[in-house]
C-alpha cells in the first residue's frame, strides 16, 4: 500500500549520478517519500543520485536512492527514487508547493495565457511565495 499521495508533475529536476554526471530527466511524478523520473540512461536499483529542485523556494537539494526501475522503450527507462532525508516536514512544503505552481499554471492556461512550468514557479514564486510561508506558520 502507498504511503505517499503521487503528484503528477513536470517540474525541472536535475539529478546527479554518483556525483559523477547529471542525466537528462523528464520528472513524472512527486510525492513526500520520492520522485519517479525519465531518462535515456539505465540508473542501477540501490544507485545514490543527488538532485535539485530549482523552481522551489529555497531551491530544493537532497540525495535519493533508485528503488526501482522499468524500461519503458529502448533508452526511456522510468526510475522511482526514495528521498533520504528525514525532513519531512520541508519535503511536505515542496511538494504542496509544487502542486500550487501546477495549479496555478493550469488555471492560466484555462485563460488562455500559456507558461511552461519554468515560467509559472517564477511568476508564482513572486506573487504568492510570501503568503504560502505565512500559511504553513
Amino acid at each position: 500500500m502507498r504511503q505517499y499521495i503521487r503528484h503528477p508533475t513536470s517540474i525541472p529536476i536535475h539529478v546527479f549520478c554518483a556525483s559523477t554526471h547529471a542525466l537528462p530527466v523528464e520528472a513524472q511524478n512527486l510525492s513526500a517519500g520520492g520522485l519517479c523520473f525519465l531518462t535515456e540512461e539505465a540508473v542501477p536499483i540501490g544507485s545514490l543520485v543527488e538532485f535539485s529542485i530549482p523552481v522551489v523556494k529555497p531551491s530544493y537539494r537532497g540525495e535519493g536512492i533508485v528503488v526501482w526501475q522499468h524500461e519503458q522503450a529502448p533508452h526511456v527507462f522510468e526510475v522511482g527514487m526514495r528521498f533520504i532525508s528525514d525532513d519531512d516536514y520541508f519535503r511536505t512544503r515542496m511538494v504542496e508547493q509544487v502542486c500550487c505552481i501546477e495549479e496555478y499554471r493550469q488555471n492560466l492556461e484555462a485563460l488562455g495565457k500559456h507558461l511552461n512550468t519554468e515560467e509559472a514557479a517564477k511568476e508564482w514564486i513572486a506573487k504568492f511565495a510570501a503568503k504560502f510561508d505565512d500559511e504553513l506558520q
